[in-house]
């Protein structure tokens, strides 16, 4: 991994309950702001979060996300995922939903998990795409991009949106490294009936991230190359900095 840039948060510092936000029904659910960008900004807080499945969220939970203003709801899962596990906002009247599967199948068998990641961005752009222009839409934002875990199509997506807002590559691996340990604590949720229940090992190294980030550099000119090839004009770019990060306090 690369050496942590100065000003940016220790990989400890990540692990805040501010960031992570423990509603029942979850096991993954937290927010990306407070990361240091490019020119002398950060992320905002409570603009776009990233989890896990949302299938199983009660009322409570539903009514928390709102209350901190969700607007969208941009799901990157597969359509028999969708079939089988329905998010509880897909049809809900006070945010939009907005599906978008980041994979038309999984490649993990034959090429790895970190050679899905860079799948993703080789074959995958398109939808990556319409992820950031989702964002950019009329209340776009406060939004949460979710999969199954929130970790593989949700870290990749969210990495490429901190990739174009300036984030550090080290601060965007330890965000992807946190999955990890959330999913690891013991936790007992009535809510939660399937696969994500009690202490569970899942697979989030740094050097996958680290190593996906490369690629995306090398072969697409980084977050931002990989966007303009796709028709992303430099205003749209602009944009979603503007939208996703806010100048640092004097």
């Amino acid at each position: 991994m690369t050496s942590r840039v100065a000003g940016g948060p220790a990989p400890n510092d990540l692990q805040t309950t501010e960031r992570h936000l423990p509603l029942p029904g979850t096991r993954n659910l937290r927010d990306i702001g407070g990361y240091p960008a490019a020119d002398g900004r950060r992320t905002r807080w409570r603009t776009l979060l990233r989890t896990d499945s949302l299938d199983s969220l009660p009322l409570s939970s539903q009514e928390t996300l709102l209350e901190l203003g969700l607007r969208q709801v941009i799901d990157l899962r597969w359509p028999s995922e969708l079939e089988e596990a329905p998010s509880v906002f897909q049809a809900s009247d006070q945010v939009t939903y907005t599906s978008i599967p980041l994979l038309a199948d999984d490649p993990t068998p034959e090429v790895g998990l970190d050679g899905m990641y860079r799948h993703i961005f080789d074959a995958r752009a398109p939808q990556l795409v319409e992820v950031v222009r989702a964002l950019l839409g009329s209340g776009g934002v406060p939004a949460v991009i979710g999969c199954a875990a929130g970790k593989d199509r949700t870290g990749v997506a969210i990495a490429l949106v901190l990739a174009v807002c300036g984030v550090p590559r080290d601060v965007i691996v330890d965000d992807y490294a946190l999955s990890a340990g959330y999913f690891a604590r013991p936790m007992k949720d009535p809510h939660l009936v399937d696969w994500r229940a009690g202490s569970i090992e899942v697979d989030s190294p740094p050097d996958f991230m680290e190593t996906s980030l490369e690629h995306l550099d090398a072969r697409h000119g980084g977050a931002a190359g990989l966007l303009r090839a796709q028709g992303m004009t430099d205003a749209e770019l602009a944009a979603i900095v503007e939208l996703i990060t806010e100048p640092l306090a004097d």
